[in-house]
């Protein structure tokens, strides 16, 4: 028995390239975020502020099907030991088009908590991204699957520290200072 593929098969060599790409966007991003970051801190530090910078570990959107429409959750795995039950607000800068990759945003996230200096987290995301929505029975009513793009305004959010543990957060209204 033989399988068909529409794909084309690619060599070794293809292969490799293809990684060394995708390895050369990574540094690129994460050099320009890291660049992004450090400017927000010394812009903070001049107006006589403080934060303190978080690194991500890890990072992706999930997608929410249970509203009307398809939501997307920030799923952001921080390189912190830290209790993030204790993140009372999230504030979310103005976003910057990301200029190395079509379709991605930065923000910077601040997240306040009973501490006296907030946390500085750097995100990069995908802001149109389309998946399929599985096929659904509501009501008696069937709804098949189909392609959705996720609602994307940075107010669902899921934390996860180092050891696991997890906290998310809804932002109900933003607020412009």
């Amino acid at each position: 028995m033989t399988s068909h593929t529409d794909t084309p098969t690619m060599n070794t060599t293809e292969q490799v390239e293809q990684v060394e790409a995708h390895k050369d966007i990574d540094v690129l991003a994460k050099t320009w975020i890291l660049e992004q970051a450090d400017k927000e801190v010394k812009r903070i530090s001049k107006v006589g502020s403080q934060v303190t910078p978080l690194n991500i570990i890890n990072c992706g959107i999930v997608p929410n099907f249970e509203m009307k429409k398809a939501r997307a959750v920030h799923r952001v795995e921080l390189d912190t030991e830290n209790d993030i039950s204790k993140i009372q607000q999230v504030m979310v800068s103005p976003a910057l088009v990301y200029p190395h990759k079509p379709n991605f945003r930065y923000v910077h996230l601040i997240l306040v908590t009973d501490q006296p200096v907030p946390y500085l987290v750097p995100y990069l995301y995908q802001y149109n991204l389309k998946v399929i929505q599985p096929a659904k029975e509501e009501d008696g009513r069937k709804t098949p699957s189909k392609q959705v793009t996720l609602k994307n305004d940075l107010r669902e959010f899921l934390f996860i520290n180092k050891s696991g543990f997890r906290a998310r957060f809804t932002i109900h209204d933003y607020h412009n200072v």
